[in-house]
């Protein structure tokens, strides 16, 4: 290919074949280009990992899009679980730790740190949101380029005639048009004397001029607790939590209500249920649990009729010391990766439904969010990453300085240190 030839033209190593040469010794005949580009096509994606030293040509060939997309279609891999902290919570609080990458072995590919108190919300899109003060101190974390976006603190236009937003409460979701390839971030505000509730979008495009976009409250209150996105809708529970809200990114409004698992809650003493909501394999899942030890998993079939399909049923561990079982992937060949929040801690396991047993892939501590990573491991930034955050910002803006580079925002600096 084009990009395979010009790569390899420059990175062919004629230094050391000089060299042979003037010692009296035969020099190898080089590899044609295509060959040593098959080659490299056919080493693991860690082992790409660690040529990247080997020259600038081949980091540039390892680093474009067309080979990272022939590489992850000749290497299909299960995705990273991305494990979110708070950074001044139990799990490494000296480190400030942000988030873990891991893959399904337990070992962790990659560890973002920051210097400063932030907590992750939720893991989505290769993106990991995080807040810092408070809940509408939005900041978002592009895992595949490693630059961070703080979003703007104050309402919208439309909605900061009337309200200050230290009024309210807020709950912020991004996801992705599947037409445009444009992210889009949804926030929820909920007033603190539960008067109403707002709707705000942003367009996530980079431009400094991007402000928060009045829209339509939810038709009835929405739950702040948790949120789902599926493609381009958001998710949310209705009050009570039976059935459940959903914004179209796309559209920017909101959709007819979905109705949900309806059934009659257990509340006498020593029995309790509780319902959550995941995306597990490209669909919204409704977890049902039982402190009967087990937990049903409904998927989504029809959304316009609301119907759910129960196709899996977990034993849950430990029973009522099991707080919450939060499905994340049903692998190829149907076992279920699961991340389990106990009493003191969680951890990531894998389900077998065929024995009926766990496999632990790693105990994760106090970890406050978990999602996965889609992407190749060869989009990820090949160096250790530090996080630092001081104040609110708005901007963002690159620079290259030698051999570090160095996201300055207004008031927020992302250093990446190799």
């Amino acid at each position: 290919s084009a990009v395979a030839g010009s790569a390899m033209a420059q990175a062919t190593p004629q230094s050391g074949v000089d060299l042979l040469a003037q010692q009296g010794g035969v020099a190898p005949l080089p590899l044609p280009q295509d060959a040593v580009y098959e080659i490299l096509l056919r080493l693991s994606a860690r082992d790409i990992c660690r040529l990247r030293a080997v020259c600038r040509p081949w980091r540039s060939l390892f680093s474009d899009p067309q080979f990272i997309a022939a590489h992850k279609a000749r290497h299909p891999t299960p995705p990273l679980v991305v494990l979110g902290y708070h950074t001044t919570g139990l799990r490494c609080p000296d480190e400030q730790v942000v988030c873990d990458m891991v893959d399904l072995s337990g070992k962790v590919l990659r560890r973002v740190h920051a210097a400063g108190e932030v907590w992750v919300t939720s893991v989505n899109r290769d993106f990991v949101c995080t807040s810092k003060d408070s809940s509408y101190c939005i900041r978002l974390f592009n895992m595949k380029t490693g630059d961070v976006f703080a979003l703007p603190e104050e309402l919208s236009e439309e909605h900061a005639e009337e309200r200050d937003i230290l009024e309210f409460t807020s709950v912020a979701a991004i996801g992705q048009v599947a037409s445009t390839g444009e992210h889009k971030v949804l926030r929820v505000l909920d007033s603190f004397d539960e008067s109403d509730q707002l709707c705000e979008v942003f367009n996530l495009d980079g431009s400094s001029h991007a402000r928060w976009r009045a829209k339509k409250a939810p038709p009835t209150p929405v739950s702040m607790t948790q949120s789902v996105v599926v493609n381009n809708i958001v998710y949310f529970f209705d009050y009570p939590e039976e059935d459940i809200a959903s914004f179209d990114l796309e559209r920017e409004e909101w959709m007819p209500v979905l109705q949900g698992l309806h059934y009659q809650q257990v509340r006498t003493s020593g029995n309790s249920m509780g319902l959550s909501m995941a995306a597990v394999n490209g669909c919204l899942v409704l977890v049902r649990r039982y402190f009967s030890c087990y937990v049903d998993l409904w998927f989504l079939v029809d959304f316009e009729r609301g119907l759910w399909e129960k196709r899996h049923s977990i034993r849950a561990l430990l029973c009522g010391f099991t707080m919450t079982i939060h499905p994340l992937l049903v692998l190829n060949d149907g076992r279920i990766v699961v991340a389990h929040e106990g009493s003191t801690s969680e951890s990531l396991k894998i389900y077998n439904p065929r024995t009926n047993t766990y496999a632990d892939v790693a105990n994760t501590g106090r970890c406050c969010a978990v999602g996965l990573y889609s992407g190749s491991l060869l989009s990820l930034t090949n160096r250790q990453i530090m996080w630092l955050i001081t104040q609110s910002c708005h901007h963002l803006l690159m620079l290259r300085r030698g051999n570090s580079d160095a996201c300055l925002v207004e008031g927020m600096t992302l250093k990446l240190w190799k």
